[in-house]
């Protein structure tokens, strides 16, 4: 009954930040300038903590991401991300044959901030960081269902150019359980357009 109620609830929060995104974005389209940025992108996930997944084997995967940000100089950005990142796996459970199948939903909110280096020149590189929250969701294929959530933390670089941005994010998963969690833990190579 914990996991179904902590499951509802960040199902509400990151519909909350889906709406507030978007309602952000429609205001942002009737006023002038470049102080905000509404970026629509598709990412590759790699699993685990410097290359170790640990549990179950977790393969590349892809992902989408909504991502909202304010400029609030000419070099400094602060905003908000939504991602989803879906994928598939396997695991062979300790004298159990064959090898299982897994599918993961992973969903994720942040807040993001960024330092745009080089702010006025048609390729701007930058740095960034992030914090935020995410649930992931697996399937095994012999029925059994799992519900983990999850704080987030990490680092961003990456380089502008016009209106498409190129980023590799890392997303460090803790939890007040275990510390640091190597299969929720994502290095992801992102590519995401601009409005």
């Amino acid at each position: 009954m914990y996991n179904t109620l902590k499951t509802d609830y960040m199902k509400r929060v990151l519909l909350l930040i889906v709406v507030l995104m978007t309602l952000c974005s429609t205001m942002v389209s009737a006023q002038k300038g470049d102080k905000h940025h509404f970026d629509v992108g598709v990412g590759l996930n790699v699993y685990g903590i410097i290359g170790y997944v640990g549990g179950p084997e977790r393969d590349l995967s892809p992902s989408v991401f909504l991502e909202y940000r304010f400029g609030l100089t000419k070099h400094i950005d602060i905003g908000l991300q939504a991602n989803y990142r879906f994928g598939k796996g396997k695991a062979t459970p300790t004298g159990v044959e064959p090898t299982e199948s897994i599918k993961y939903n992973q969903i994720g909110a942040k807040a993001v901030a960024d330092y745009i280096f080089l702010a006025s020149f048609p390729v701007r590189p930058f740095i960034g960081a992030s914090i935020g929250l995410g649930n992931l969701y697996t399937h095994i294929s012999s029925g059994s269902k799992f519900d983990d959530f999850f704080g987030s933390v990490g680092p961003r670089v990456g380089v502008e150019v016009w209106r498409f941005r190129l980023s590799l994010e890392f997303d460090f998963a803790f939890n007040g359980q275990y510390g640091f969690i190597s299969t929720e833990t994502a290095s992801t190579l992102n590519l995401s357009f601009s409005f």
